[in-house]
């Protein structure tokens, strides 16, 4: 991407760091390939350092040195930082005093596993986030015609429509022949 924007010797050594990670996080990493990263990491820090000015290093620059050793010893997927960051991130949201984010976020954490936990040991009765409420209530519009029996759910978005009377009307005239609760009443 940045290629003929910027010099040659920084795309090339930008490349270079791209194929590193791409090798680093592949799905199936084999140990040559690791030990290879780990002899190539120290003169990708050092071709960082001939471009980029001091200011510009901070610890993760120097990561770069340790993740090919983390993920010889132990995959890198389990040693990552990244999938806790994103747990993280909704207990962040949660927190409405950002002066103390820490102790508020372990404290959201703390609230929603015990809430999690209690409500997964009641009885289906009181509404949770594990129990919720019916989206219709059964009890109230019970009903037993043989028109509304079985499986009732939407099988595409429904559309509005505005019937005219004569459309009402067939509709309605096919609904009380075809019923069989109103066949007695027929006779």
């Amino acid at each position: 991407m940045v290629r003929g924007y910027v010099p040659d010797h920084i795309w090339v050594m930008l490349a270079e760091l791209s194929y590193f990670f791409r090798q680093l996080c592949a799905k199936e990493v084999s140990r040559p390939v690791l030990l290879a990263l780990e002899a190539v990491a120290p003169m990708l820090v050092y071709k960082l350092e001939k471009i980029f000015s001091p200011g510009f290093f901070l610890p993760m620059q120097h990561l770069i040195m340790h993740l090919p050793y983390e993920a010889r010893m132990g995959g890198v997927q389990g040693h990552w930082c990244y999938p806790i960051k994103r747990c993280f991130k909704f207990h962040w949201r949660k927190c409405r005093n950002k002066a103390k984010i820490n102790a508020l976020m372990s404290e959201a954490y703390i609230t929603e596993e015990a809430s999690n936990f209690t409500t997964s040991y009641y009885n289906e009765n009181p509404p949770s986030m594990h129990n919720p409420l019916p989206r219709y209530n059964a009890n109230e519009n019970e009903c037993n015609l043989s028109l509304f029996q079985g499986q009732l759910r939407s099988l595409s978005e429904g559309t509005p429509k505005r019937l005219t009377r004569q459309e009402w009307h067939t509709i309605m005239l096919y609904v009380l022949t075809n019923l069989d609760e109103v066949h007695p009443y027929m006779q």
